[in-house]
């Protein structure tokens, strides 16, 4: 035992100093109820009513030697503290590789920016991508995207492709990906996804590796676009149209066995895919069970069935009226089925 250990003797109260009674200023020094009157007087205005840190700093300009401590200490001793802004709670992802067993388990979303000439500024791309798939969803043009457009765009997407794709009474954990985007995180969406029992995952800070599916597909939608000057947010809108058809029935992807995203939805739900899963290196890959060759004998011409460019009733919730023609740049929105998926296209909000 040390000569300290053995000679100290326990002290009753708190430890540290003591709290000081009184406030220097430039007139002279002052007791805290005076300091504390100051408070009050300051926050008796609603447009003043600050918080300790802007407080401190309006006393200072009033010229009393104060720190944030002290201020704090009195406002709280006395319940003139104001209460913590809420925010709403996120639930962040917990895994960097996602391995989605079925169709329309995991979705991604994420907003890329083109600029158009015409008005100097940049239109906005959203894009809904079903990660196991790879197939577009959905996109959405617009100079200028809103959370209630965030909404509009998920409203179409659970009555055209979530309600006819999963079965009655069919459990299914339907989980959507999104960064941290203002859009995203708004109190509206993540209640209607609550509402609807989807379940909104936010991706770290810093991780696109988290959003992967649709960061790779904005890098093959950027080498595309990179190949165009835009004047009009139009010729963006008629560009897309057909890179979006021709991404998800024409365009191979080698991460799904080297097939379309049409045909490959397709072909898993025939039964025709086999699916191996690397849990421990979180990994999968795809396997066809037949030739390549008798591909199109299963999955058929693949002409989509699609909206007219001017019926606009599904952004109210509607459903679409459906008719029968060939995708060109005067067709938008398809609608997709369980047996046959087809592309899906959107008009823009100028």
């Amino acid at each position: 035992m040390t000569k300290h250990q053995y000679y100290y003797k326990p002290k009753n109260g708190k430890r540290g100093r003591k709290k000081t009674t009184t406030v220097t200023t430039t007139c002279g020094v002052v007791d805290n109820d005076v300091v504390v009157s100051e408070i009050e007087k300051i926050q008796s205005d609603p447009d003043t009513n600050y918080g300790y840190t802007k407080m401190t700093f309006e006393l200072k300009t009033r010229g009393f030697y104060i720190n944030k401590k002290k201020v704090y200490s009195l406002m709280k001793a006395n319940g003139l503290l104001k209460a913590k802004n809420k925010t709403t709670p996120k639930n962040y992802a917990k895994y960097r590789k996602i391995l989605p067993e079925k169709p329309l388990e995991i979705l991604e979303m994420d907003i890329k920016f083109v600029w158009i000439e015409e008005y100097k500024r940049h239109a906005a791309i959203l894009t809904i991508i079903d990660t196991f798939t790879r197939y577009v969803l959905y996109y959405y043009v617009s100079f200028s995207i809103k959370k209630h457009d965030v909404k509009k765009c998920w409203e179409y997407v659970i009555i055209n492709h979530l309600q006819g794709y999963v079965n009655p009474g069919e459990s299914i954990h339907i989980e959507v990906r999104n960064d941290n985007d203002k859009r995203f995180s708004a109190k509206l969406v993540q209640e209607y996804f609550a509402e609807n029992f989807l379940n909104q995952v936010f991706t770290h800070p810093y991780t696109p590796q988290e959003n992967g599916h649709i960061e790779s597909f904005h890098a093959i939608l950027s080498e595309h676009l990179n190949r165009f000057n835009f004047w009009s947010i139009q010729e963006l809108m008629q560009n897309l149209e057909l890179f979006y058809e021709k991404y998800n029935n024409k365009r191979i992807h080698s991460s799904i066995a080297y097939l379309t995203p049409c045909d490959f939805w397709n072909l898993w739900d025939k039964n025709l895919i086999e699916k191996i899963t690397n849990y421990k290196m979180r990994k999968t890959k795809f396997k066809l069970k037949i030739d390549y060759q008798e591909v199109k004998k299963h999955t058929g011409n693949n002409e989509p069935e699609v909206a007219s460019l001017h019926n606009k009733s599904h952004l109210k919730g509607a459903p679409l009226i459906r008719q029968k023609e060939k995708v060109s740049a005067d067709s938008t929105l398809n609608i997709r089925s369980k047996k046959s998926p087809s592309v899906v296209h959107c008009d823009a909000n100028i």
